[in-house]
């Protein structure tokens, strides 16, 4: 018999807080006064610019556009990349609903096809039979800052001729083989929002290594404008989807952190992954050599159903076994629990297994770690 559960009122594991999201400090209140004081607080600053060019630098891209949120980003990058009304784009059905409406905003049809039982991301071997002659675009999620199969992904469109847009949302930072996810396709979408490994609030960023498509991303969001023309000359259709310059400089002092804030919560990922791994009861991520570095937003463990029967208690499922972490001062999360298409089997079963550990529990570290794996065998323990 091992110790009483923290929700049936024993001791819980861990009382002591986890680190607080988002951080601000002098750097943050230095760049807001600077932009507050500058009396350019849209058009005509230099925050904006600057940002574009030090996150562009930051993942080996030479083009990016700045968004006022990461649904538009991936909306901007889209209509860049040339998909149209009635276009049809295929994508991960185990993502936030920003992926497809997304799609859905330009009068395109997302494809859902099923993702891989061990890494959560869009399983490229169902890609080509999902492709019709109307499929323009390929979209696959780096969902939890892990990389997608970028190889099989960009060899299926090169070989049928189609677009490849990366949803980065979750992933800044990340890199496959070396690359850094978001220049791997035709062009990737950053987020900034609140819940981000960086944010300002919200926000977004396009990347790109193709002029042509940065213009058009450029003009999109900027009311149609010309880059390289007047600022009364509306060559295009085109939204306005600016960042604005408080935003920018948020995210200009977040930036300053971020490489080093990543390696902690990339330490803490692998002392995670180690420790659950001895765990019976729970699946961790495949692993995988091509992903050289990892978002790190949200580490994903799968629940093995035969254990929780084990406990011989019916409640024992996915929303108990979260319900008792929180219990013993785990944050645990349960992620998305219904796919944006059903009828596929794989993610059906990863939205009702599936619990999150999110990023701000592992900027605490990797000794802090320890307690996250305590209370997951303390849970799964029959009792």
């Amino acid at each position: 018999m091992t110790d009483r559960l923290a929700i049936d009122g024993g001791t819980p594991v861990r009382t002591a807080p986890w680190p607080a999201w988002p951080r601000s400090g002098a750097a943050e209140r230095r760049a807001l006064t600077e932009v507050l004081e500058s009396g350019r607080w849209g058009l005509g600053g230099g925050a904006v610019p600057e940002l574009e060019a030090r996150f562009a630098a930051l993942h080996g891209a030479p083009y990016a556009v700045a968004c006022c949120n990461g649904t538009m980003a991936l909306q901007t990058a889209l209509v860049a990349a040339g998909v149209q009304p009635g276009d049809e784009v295929i994508t991960s059905p185990y993502s936030f609903v920003a992926t497809a409406h997304a799609i859905r905003s330009l009068g395109a049809v997302p494809v859902f096809v099923d993702v891989e039982s061990g890494t959560h991301n869009l399983d490229p071997a169902r890609i080509e039979d999902a492709i019709t002659e109307r499929t323009t675009a390929v979209l696959p999620v780096h969902i939890g800052g892990r990389p997608a199969d970028m190889d099989r992904v960009n060899e299926i469109a090169a070989r049928r001729g189609l677009r490849v847009i990366e949803d980065a949302a979750q992933a800044w930072l990340a890199s496959w083989r070396g690359r850094p996810v978001g220049t791997l396709g035709d062009a990737g979408a950053f987020s900034f929002q609140s819940s981000k490994n960086l944010t300002a609030g919200e926000g977004g960023m396009v990347l790109t290594d193709d002029e042509a498509l940065h213009r058009r991303a450029w003009s999109w969001h900027d009311c149609g404008r010309d880059p390289r023309g007047s600022p009364h000359d509306h060559a295009a259709a085109g939204l306005n989807l600016r960042m604005t310059e408080f935003q920018a400089a948020l995210l200009l002092a977040g930036l300053e952190r971020l490489p080093a804030e990543q390696a902690i919560r990339r330490q803490a990922m692998d002392a995670l992954a180690k420790g659950l791994a001895e765990i019976d009861g729970l699946r961790t991520p495949d692993r995988d050599e091509r992903i050289t570095a990892h978002g790190c937003h949200i580490f994903m463990v799968r629940l093995d159903g035969s254990v929780l029967v084990a406990n011989r208690r019916k409640d024992r499922d996915k929303g108990w076994v979260i319900a008792a972490l929180r219990a013993e001062g785990i944050p645990a999360h349960p992620g998305y629990t219904t796919p944006l298409e059903r009828a596929l089997p794989v993610c059906e079963r990863l939205c009702r297994t599936t619990i999150w550990i999110k990023h701000q529990v592992l900027l605490a570290g990797a000794a802090q770690m320890q307690d996250v794996v305590n209370a997951f065998g303390k849970v799964l323990t029959p009792q």
